[in-house]
């Protein structure tokens, strides 16, 4: 759970798959026409609606666009908003699978709905954009869910649409996330494994430095993609440049830019740990976590299950096992109130570490009670085969 190896390999798994089918897409003659995204008074309320929403602030999003909505009550872009707004529920918990097939049909219905504008507009900005945006997430999240065909066929999709984008808006500021991605991960790949630079003839020409100047460029001047390049700054710098003040200075940007934002919270406390910066982890888990029950921020439980988590580790590590074991409890609790509790990856570490400390505390009937749940659990973790051990040892 703790280790980046598992995250990192589905992350280069995903962009195999993403320039495997990076020339696949077809190409169609450019055609200028009028669309909101080219108009200089919709982009800054766009960028402020773009922000509510990974803010958590929907009611300002809507604030945003109000009189665009009014005088374009039709326009797919609408669709598109809801989806993002909906999308940020499912990345909150993502262990959670009950709202994905309501995601997808969000976004299937925005890229339906701008697949109708094309037809009357072939070179629509509008309406490519958010072909780029609705189908990669939904690859984004069948990757998640290591659906990878299915994954694929979206990025496939998303890729087509980007590529007459590029021609028909070669200026515009998001492209650049996409193409900041490509050059890099195009480099990084053949170097870091061995296996790729065999088959090296299908990717892109890649520049790892370009590509992250690009990242830089589209996290201060894109409309949708800002957060999203800053997010990827921080992982590019952490997981693969090794560059991890630069990281988390892009952690603390995105947390204290979307303050309400609790997935960014979580990378941040992740981050100070494995950095072993932990009375900032401390300081940031304590006032995070007053001011989410302060101002009764949604995704709690989910804050408390893996914050608390985070938290025990750390002062197990200052030796005061008593507070941690503490911590450890209230994690497990949060977890066991979530929705596939068996599947949370901080249910079993928070259980595990409870059931452990007791166990040296000589408790065993309160040990046995944690771990025969974490070994019943049915997510894969190495704190299963712990939980095993030790109560194995109490036989």
């Amino acid at each position: 759970m703790f280790s980046l190896e598992h995250k990192k390999v589905k992350q280069v798994r995903y962009w195999l798959l993403f320039f495997c089918i990076w020339g696949l897409a077809a190409s169609a003659p450019a055609q200028q026409l009028p669309e909101l995204i080219n108009n200089p008074q919709f982009r800054p309320d766009a960028q402020a609606a773009v922000d509510s929403i990974y803010n958590f602030n929907f009611d300002g999003a809507e604030k945003a666009l109000a009189s665009w909505k009014k005088k374009y009550p039709h326009h797919p872009l609408w669709t598109l908003l809801d989806g993002m707004k909906f999308w940020w529920g499912v990345l909150s918990d993502l262990e959670d699978t009950s709202n994905d097939e309501q995601f997808y049909h969000m976004m299937k219905k925005a890229n339906y709905q701008a697949g109708k504008l094309l037809q009357k507009q072939p070179s629509n900005a509008d309406a490519l954009i958010i072909k780029v945006i609705s189908n990669g997430y939904i690859a984004r999240q069948y990757s998640n869910r290591d659906e990878w065909i299915t994954s694929l066929n979206y990025a496939r999709k998303a890729m087509s649409a980007y590529n007459y984008l590029k021609k028909v808006e070669p200026s515009l500021a998001d492209l650049k996330l996409a193409e900041g991605l490509k050059l890099y991960y195009s480099a990084y790949l053949p170097e870091a494994y061995p296996i790729v630079r065999t088959m090296s003839w299908f990717l892109p020409e890649g520049n790892k430095k370009k590509g992250l100047a690009l990242l830089r460029q589209a996290s201060k001047e894109a409309i949708f993609a800002r957060a999203e390049a800053k997010y990827f700054l921080g992982n590019i710098n952490y997981n693969y440049e090794k560059n991890y003040s630069t990281a988390v200075r892009y952690f603390e940007e995105l947390q204290s830019q979307y303050p309400r934002n609790n997935y960014y919270a979580r990378i941040l406390v992740k981050t100070y740990y494995k950095q072993h910066r932990f009375s900032q982890a401390l300081q940031f888990i304590n006032e995070t976590m007053n001011r989410w029950q302060k101002k009764q921020l949604p995704y709690e439980n989910v804050m408390q299950e893996e914050l608390l988590t985070w938290k025990g580790k750390i002062l197990e590590r200052q030796g005061k096992r008593e507070q941690a074991l503490e911590n450890y409890k209230r994690a497990f609790s949060a977890g066991s109130q979530l929705p596939n509790t068996t599947k949370r990856p901080f249910y079993v570490v928070s259980g595990y570490e409870a059931g452990k400390i007791l166990y040296h505390q000589k408790k065993m009937q309160q040990s046995r009670s944690y771990l025969k749940h974490i070994v019943n659990a049915s997510t894969k973790s190495a704190y299963r085969d712990k939980a095993k051990h030790l109560l194995s040892e109490m036989k």
